[in-house]
């Protein structure tokens, strides 16, 4: 019959079928008689034509014997019939159709990220199945290896019968490559397309991504929706599979679920939010603590050790139990080393029974560990308050040697306490013995040039460390046209701040910047940023403050007065700080910072003060001179989100030129390497940047490899974490598949039997694509001489017949 159409089809000069398409015949004539007369009167009337047709010419052939009879009796019918062609004016209308639609979605949210274990599955069938197929390989590598395994077999099979469509969601349903539509054609690019998908999304919106499709298919509902999921959905229950049951039922679409995962809980443990100071000292405990969740555990112990990266011996251990109440727990462990040199560590806990991901157990790192103190030098005019309270607590602190000036001090003044010296380091070599100078608000005509321009090259060439305190009487305003303006990270107000002596009633609470908040260790007041900035917000408030204009560029502000603005518009900064050269200097717009000891003593005021001078210290210590910066926008980030890298040439000789390339490496524990390229700003041709896109959850270090620098490259550690919501509940909901399919009349499938869905797919009705142009039959010639003929025929065999 097919191949009847299309002989009549290629005589009619209809184009052909493409691939995947069929045709449908349909036939229209118009009514010759009135439109008063009814239907049934023609069609009676017809009848009784027809029925004295057959009676006269029955009559009429009585002596003729039957297949006589039955030849002309056969002409005349066939001729009534031409007749009735011409007078309905018969036509041929031919509708082009394709195969009907089956949609397939796969869930690619951060759940489909995780493993199972099927040891403990109630099916021993899955169980041996999985132990051969699973190893290694999360939900979304299960759904691939369906999908892709023997040259793609399950979409061939699907294509049989029916055209595919494609869709990836998790907060949002998109369909897979322009425009979703899999033909046999684009097979392979569709292939490599499955092969790029990553479970990265933040939510599971099934409810939503089902409702997606069907809007989609608008007026031709597909045959089928194939779902790969686990069916977790992470806004809740209106997002639920189930949920979509009513809706598809309402269009006669089955929804065929396909389970990934294990309906046994998953087992998991993860390490998270490692905090460590990044130099220590020989014989100096260094404190480690980071944070532990648990996934599917509601009792026994956790066991949480470090260990030496390099040799693998465990330095430290401690056991806690499993509260399934808290959130989190917080673990802590401490390590003394006995010798200087770089650390590099590893902390985990230990894998529990039956947990496969354990790609989250352990986190690394490294320290440098110096047989030395950070050697401060404090210098003031007067023992202001910010004096005498730093100058203590820097006495007390063993990993610090200090030594003060204080320049308005009387005479017997540095005989009498151990740190006081006589005056400031006039030789350069003196001066370069320190790690970081505290300036307070010294007056700069105790300073001779040449000072000025030692203190210069020790923070440009040595690395060394600065901090500026500004102050009432000198600090920075007197600083304006020397050397040390050069090093600020702000511009000097031209207005004369100092003649303002009326008081301050009136106090402020700084607010830190997003660079404050995550570029940088110096406001680390607890565990964790949330803490710190609970602590930092309820700081006691400062009152006194030198209000700059506006910032260098290149300069980063840490902190600003929370209403108070310059004449750019911008907040006025507290604290800020910028690269020179080879070292780092901090700028401290006011000197009320003794304030935050009030009720707590030094608990956040040695903090601050402490790892600050830590932090510009570091350049110096571990003999940094690379005038190259690596900076990266935060430290942690979501699964799926985008790292920006920034690398600044501090020394502009460093810039590479022509050919070369800037790149930044990057590696997570276990993985090679990657590299990731940069580009210079368009308007800083110093700075370089690049990015990297859909990153996966784990701990990633990241260092400069070109150009090729002396000494250690420039280098970040940075967090990814996957979505908490997407992890609150990690078990495969097999119930609410189970539901959608009964609902529906689809049916469930386990992803190891699901080799067997596209058998039970149903046919479905073709879709139809267009319309030809109409071809008239009754006008035809070839109806025409049909008629002449058969016409002619029973003419001459009636004459042969004796009927005329």
């Amino acid at each position: 019959m097919d191949y009847l159409k299309q002989l009549l089809e290629s005589y009619f000069d209809i184009p052909p079928a493409g691939p995947g398409q069929g045709s449908a015949w349909n036939f229209q004539w118009h009514s010759p008689w009135p439109a008063w007369l009814p239907d049934w009167c023609v069609l009676l009337l017809g009848v009784g034509i027809l029925f004295l047709l057959i009676y006269a010419y029955l009559k009429d052939t009585a002596h003729l014997d039957l297949p006589k009879r039955a030849v002309l009796l056969s002409l005349r019918l066939v001729l009534f019939v031409i007749v009735l062609l011409f007078l309905t004016k018969f036509t041929l209308t031919i509708h082009r159709t394709g195969l009907p639609f089956v949609a397939l979605l796969i869930d690619d949210s951060a759940s489909m990220g995780l493993e199972d274990d099927y040891s403990q599955s109630a099916s021993t069938k899955i169980s041996q199945v999985a132990k051969e197929q699973t190893e290694g390989k999360n939900r979304l590598d299960l759904v691939k290896n369906l999908l892709l395994q023997d040259n793609a077999r399950f979409l061939t099979e699907l294509q049989e019968n029916h055209k595919l469509r494609l869709y990836h969601f998790s907060e949002e349903c998109i369909p897979l490559g322009q425009p979703g539509l899999l033909d046999k054609t684009d097979a392979e690019q569709t292939q490599e397309l499955l092969k790029q998908i990553q479970p990265l999304g933040t939510e599971t919106r099934l409810f939503h991504a089902v409702q997606k499709v069907l809007n989609d298919f608008r007026g031709t509902p597909p045959t089928a929706i194939i779902v790969l999921s686990d069916g977790i959905s992470s806004t809740g229950e209106v997002d639920l599979l189930s949920r979509a049951a009513i809706l598809a039922k309402s269009k006669l679409v089955p929804i065929f679920p396909v389970g990934v995962g294990s309906e046994q809980p998953v087992r998991d443990l993860q390490l998270y939010d490692l905090l460590v100071d990044d130099v220590a000292f020989v014989n100096d405990p260094i404190n480690l603590s980071a944070k532990v969740k648990s996934f599917g555990i509601n009792s026994g112990s956790i066991s949480v050790a470090l260990k030496d990266a390099k040799t693998g011996a465990s330095l430290a251990a401690r056991q806690i139990p499993v509260n399934p109440k808290k959130e989190y727990q917080k673990i802590e462990l401490t390590f003394t080393p006995n010798r200087p040199g770089l650390f590099e560590y590893v902390f985990e806990v230990e894998p529990v029974k039956g947990e496969v991901n354990q790609k989250n157990n352990q986190q690394s790192g490294q320290v440098s560990v110096l047989d030395q103190k950070i050697r401060v030098l404090l210098v003031d005019s007067v023992p202001r308050y910010e004096y005498r309270y730093l100058k203590h607590l820097l006495e007390r602190d063993k990993t610090i040697e200090l030594r003060s000036i204080l320049q308005e001090s009387d005479l017997e003044y540095s005989s009498e306490d151990a740190t006081a010296l006589d005056y400031f380091p006039v030789k350069k070599e003196d001066l370069y013995q320190y790690d970081v100078v505290i300036l307070g608000d010294a007056d700069p005509a105790y300073f001779s040039q040449a000072v000025l321009e030692n203190l210069d090259q020790f923070v440009r060439e040595k690395g060394g460390g600065l901090i500026v305190v500004a102050g009432p009487r000198f600090a920075p305003q007197t600083y304006a046209n020397t050397v040390l303006e050069g090093l600020l990270p702000i511009e000097i107000s031209k207005q004369n701040q100092l003649t303002d002596q009326a008081p301050i009633v009136n106090g402020f609470q700084p607010e830190l910047t997003s660079e404050g908040q995550f570029s940088t260790s110096i406001f680390r007041f607890a565990d964790n940023a949330e803490q710190s900035r609970t602590i930092w917000n309820n700081l006691p408030e400062l009152y006194w403050y030198y209000a700059a204009d506006k910032v260098k560029p290149g300069a980063s502000v840490l902190a600003i007065h929370p209403t108070q603005k310059g004449k750019n518009g911008q907040n006025i900064p507290i604290i800020a700080t910028q690269r020179v050269g080879a070292g780092k200097v901090i700028f401290n717009a006011t000197d009320d910072l003794w304030r935050w000891r009030d009720l707590v003593g030094d608990l956040y005021y040695s903090r601050y003060w402490v790892q600050a001078i830590r932090y510009l210290s570091r350049a110096k210590l571990l003999n940094q001179e690379q005038a190259v910066e690596l900076t990266l926008d935060r430290k942690t980030y979501q699964q799926g989100d985008t790292v920006q890298f920034r690398v600044k040439f501090l020394d502009e000789r460093l810039i590479p030129t022509g050919s070369e390339t800037v790149t930044v490496m990057l590696e997570r524990q276990g993985e090679a390497s990657r590299p990731v390229k940069l580009t210079p700003l368009e308007k800083s041709p110093s700075v370089f940047e690049g990015t990297f896109s859909n990153i996966t959850e784990g701990a990633y270090h990241t260092w400069v490899s070109q150009p090729i620098l002396q000494g250690t490259p420039p280098a970040e550690d940075f967090r990814v974490e996957v979505s908490q919501r997407e992890l609150l509940n990690r078990d495969m909901n097999q119930s609410d598949m189970q539901k959608t399919a009964k609902e529906t009349r689809g049916e469930y499938f386990q992803i190891f039997a699901a080799g067997e869905l596209p058998q039970a797919i149903p046919v479905g009705h073709p879709v139809p694509l267009e319309n030809e142009e109409p071809i008239p039959l009754w006008n035809r010639w070839e109806f025409l001489l049909l008629f002449t003929l058969l016409i002619s025929i029973e003419w001459l065999l009636r004459k042969r017949f004796r009927l005329v």
